[in-house]
């Protein structure tokens, strides 16, 4: 369930993997704050899929029809809006399985863009905003297996439709961990 210790846990990831990255990097210079400003942005990036969901893919829902109601209301300030919405996520979260970046096709479309922006890009902030989306969706990935491989096989592998691809599930995660620890030696460059 989305709640409070979820924003906690993606922080307290983030945190301790960009410290690793800060620590091995031996450098410490002006670059440092586009490192860490690209990894908290970068955190939290990947949850605008459920706004995707809310108000493009799937608005006939009633928690999208929530969602606009509380994104319309004139009464509320942004600070209000952000509130509801967050708690409005809290009951909505885990029947949010079509989410176009939390995905078979999504990972691999984040995989090659990570490709392109740590080999080609030299921004810092572009390659840690980069991996710190990738870093999200793995921990997603990990938990939900650890807890329902069911939920995980149905939202990550939904684009694709195929019933015997949840056997490769724990195979599946151990190749996109290797893929992602493979970025992470590029970052450190």
């Amino acid at each position: 369930m989305f709640k409070e210790k979820e924003v906690r846990s993606h922080l307290t990831v983030t945190i301790v993997y960009f410290l690793i990255i800060t620590i091995l990097r031996f450098k410490l210079d002006w670059n440092i704050f586009s490192l860490w400003l690209g990894a908290l942005v970068g955190t939290f990036f990947l949850d605008i899929d459920h706004f995707v969901f809310w108000f493009i893919t799937h608005p006939e829902r009633s928690d999208s029809l929530e969602a606009k109601k509380i994104v319309e209301c004139r009464e509320f300030k942004t600070k209000e809006k952000t509130k509801q919405l967050f708690n409005l996520l809290k009951g909505a979260h885990n029947s949010h399985n079509r989410l176009v970046f939390h995905s078979l096709i999504g990972q691999i479309l984040l995989f090659i863009l990570a490709i392109y922006i740590l080999t080609s890009s030299g921004s810092l902030f572009a390659s840690a905003f980069i991996m710190s989306i990738n870093l999200h969706l793995l921990k997603d990935e990990w938990d939900s297996f650890r807890q329902d491989k069911n939920h995980l096989a149905d939202w990550l592998f939904w684009q694709i439709r195929e019933p015997k691809a949840k056997v490769y599930l724990n195979e599946y995660l151990i190749a996109a961990t290797l893929l992602f620890l493979i970025f992470t030696s590029l970052l450190l460059k």
